[in-house]
């Protein structure tokens, strides 16, 4: 089980991630399984309160939810695939949702916002912005990379799940855009416009879907440095984007 908001990255000789810590707590949906046996809850009567017993179904369904997506697709996964996954009646599930896409949103919701807190975490610690943008965006490819079924219900199967669902994807989307808000402006150079940062964001989301919707989430990390520098690029300039992207710098 893991708890991302606090990540943090301990820089490497020469500017490199050498490693990613997480707090444990609270995971992200899919991080676990739905039915393992610390979650089961015990047959016939017993004295566990109403609300933690309530909590507790809520919790493995949506979990269910994001590894029964990210196994069979959102077109594919019926409720009562999602309730064998829980090993929740359903009766109980719809206690807790009154459909399959009220169940994805909740799991879609709840893994953006843990994602986003740590993104805003790790952007956030002391340093120059374009070194700020590395750790934000790698917090980003980690994460992705650690919790494979929440990113394919994310990335890929939110474009199937409905029109509230693509709300929420644009929402994320445009959540990305303020990182922007604070990146320098080249003397005797123009100004980046907004459509430019719109189609950086557009582009690194377009990476991430095509290692997520074929399997290689795990890949993500490694290409930090490159996204990093697309990221760069525009606003500090090819060469210093390369060297705080950790790539090769020719003299």
């Amino acid at each position: 089980m893991r708890h991302y908001v606090g990540m943090s990255s301990a820089a490497a000789p020469g500017g490199g991630v050498s490693e990613w810590t997480v707090a444990p707590g609270a995971g992200i949906p899919g991080s676990r399984s739905a039915n393992s046996p610390d979650r089961r809850l015990p047959r016939g009567r017993h004295d566990l309160p109403r609300e933690f017993v309530a909590r507790t179904q809520r919790d493995r369904l949506i979990d269910a939810m994001a590894r029964t997506v990210a196994d069979k697709g959102y077109a594919g996964t019926s409720l009562g695939d999602v309730c064998a996954a829980a090993g929740v009646s359903t009766r109980a599930y719809y206690q807790h949702f009154p459909d399959k896409e009220t169940c994805f949103l909740a799991a879609f919701e709840r893994g953006v916002e843990l994602l986003q807190k740590s993104v805003a975490v790790a952007y956030g610690q002391p340093g120059r912005w374009p070194e700020r943008v590395r750790r934000g965006l790698g917090t980003l490819l980690h994460i992705l990379a650690a919790e494979p079924a929440f990113a394919a219900l994310a990335v890929v199967e939110v474009l199937a799940a409905g029109p509230r669902a693509l709300a929420g994807r644009r929402q994320l989307l445009a959540s990305y855009l303020d990182f922007f808000a604070e990146a320098p402006r080249r003397a005797g150079h123009p100004r980046v416009p907004p459509v430019a940062v719109e189609a950086i964001v557009a582009g690194i989301y377009g990476v991430i879907f095509d290692h997520v919707s074929t399997g290689r989430a795990a890949e993500l990390p490694a290409r930090l440095p490159d996204l990093t520098y697309v990221v760069l690029a525009p606003f500090v300039g090819p060469r210093a984007a390369a060297a705080a992207a950790g790539l090769p710098v020719d003299d």
